[in-house]
């Protein structure tokens, strides 16, 4: 009776000891969706306050690509807030992920003006614009639909854009897309498991 008794505590340290395991070898649950296997993007060169900053440049880094305007009323800012939140909740994780926002509005968006929207939100985040033409090649090559719509009589305009976020792994290759409407808490989420798998 003894010995049976061991045996069924020793089976259920056993069962215990490796659900532990599994939990711990298993992939992360994702909020955003998966890209697998990675794909390799283009690399592309476009302007910041302080020069041509290249993609390659955050090679060693989780990329946040993020394409929008500076005049966007809702979707852009929206999602700039989430992920400012995310990197603060990362603390010092948020060193190894850098975000990138691309200004479709090359009509308006200045190096400069862009520089000014995202001091707003964070003091890491670099805005990057371009010209029409640049601005074409990268969007296409990144499969980012825009398109800027007619002024009204004041001169305003808005511009139609994809809102999905761009996430490329440390050797920029996309690995994750994430779909407007995802909370800061769930993009942290996504943060830490890819820079806590990626940094092996």
């Amino acid at each position: 009776m003894k010995r049976l008794f061991l045996i069924i505590v020793s089976l259920t340290l056993l069962l215990i000891v490796g659900i532990g395991v599994f939990q711990l070898t298993r992939p992360p649950v994702l909020h955003g969706t998966v890209i697998e296997p990675p794909k390799p993007m283009p690399d592309f060169t476009l302007q910041s306050t302080n020069g041509p900053v290249s993609l390659s440049n955050f090679r060693g880094k989780v990329v946040i690509l993020y394409f929008g305007y500076t005049s966007c009323p809702d979707v852009c800012p929206t999602t700039l807030a989430n992920l400012r939140r995310a990197f603060n909740e990362l603390g010092a994780e948020a060193e190894g992920a850098q975000v990138l926002f691309v200004a479709v509005d090359w009509k308006k968006d200045t190096p400069e003006r862009v520089a000014s929207y995202l001091s707003a939100f964070h003091p890491a985040f670099v805005g990057l614009s371009g010209n029409e033409a640049q601005i074409n090649a990268v969007t296409k090559d990144f499969g980012i639909f825009y398109q800027i719509n007619p002024p009204d009589e004041n001169g305003y305009y808005t511009v139609d854009h994809t809102a999905t976020t761009l996430v490329l792994d440390r050797e920029g290759r996309l690995m994750l897309t994430w779909p407007y409407g995802l909370t800061a808490e769930e993009m942290q989420a996504d943060l830490r498991a890819v820079l806590q798998q990626t940094s092996r």
